[in-house]
């Protein structure tokens, strides 16, 4: 009985010890990392050339539909039924066709900015791997979105202006990561 306390006591023991290491990682605000990158301006810049082009085709697409709605709503009592009702479909079709076209746009922008972002965010995200290995860190938080109110500056580390080194964005000065600070 004794040994089986022994060994159980032996086998538990590095658990105590996993349990008392703290696990170290490091934090970035990923959007703005991605922002600061200067491909990053011409991506946005495409996309917008791209939206524009879109928006001009939905005004024209727009402006068709509210002329043949104002010509309907002033020759509507001259038709007879069956012409109203005619009309009255080729306008509710007319509408239909514009809010999926308007849909569709939307899908394609999402993909085309999805695709333009795309190299990017892999170089991104293998900046963000490199610095995390050089410090040996277990994970990294994006606060983004605030959902960290405190970041404890004895275990995390501020990774922004490392991983904007190795993208290249700012020259490469000091390489110990800045102390954590409350994520805002």
């Amino acid at each position: 009985m004794v040994r089986r306390l022994i060994w159980i006591a032996l086998c538990l023991l590095p658990l105590g010890v996993w349990a008392q290491t703290q696990a170290r990682f490091g934090y970035l605000n990923y959007s703005e990392v991605l922002k600061a990158h200067p491909q990053y301006a011409e991506a946005t810049a495409q996309l917008a050339g791209l939206e524009g082009k879109y928006d001009a085709e939905i005004q024209r697409s727009e402006d068709e539909f509210n002329r043949k709605y104002a010509e309907f709503l002033q020759e509507q009592k001259d038709f007879p039924q069956n012409i109203m009702v005619k009309r009255h479909k080729e306008l509710q079709e007319l509408m239909e066709k514009s809010i999926a076209f308007k849909n569709e746009i939307r899908a394609t922008l999402k993909t085309a900015r999805d695709k333009m972002l795309a190299p990017l965010t892999i170089e991104l995200n293998d900046a963000i791997a490199r610095v995390a290995l050089k410090y040996n860190l277990d994970y990294v938080l994006n606060t983004e979105e605030r959902n960290y109110l405190f970041i404890n500056p004895a275990v995390g580390i501020d990774i922004t202006a490392d991983v904007e080194t190795e993208l290249g964005i700012l020259p490469a000065t000091n390489t110990t990561p800045a102390p954590a600070q409350t994520a805002n």
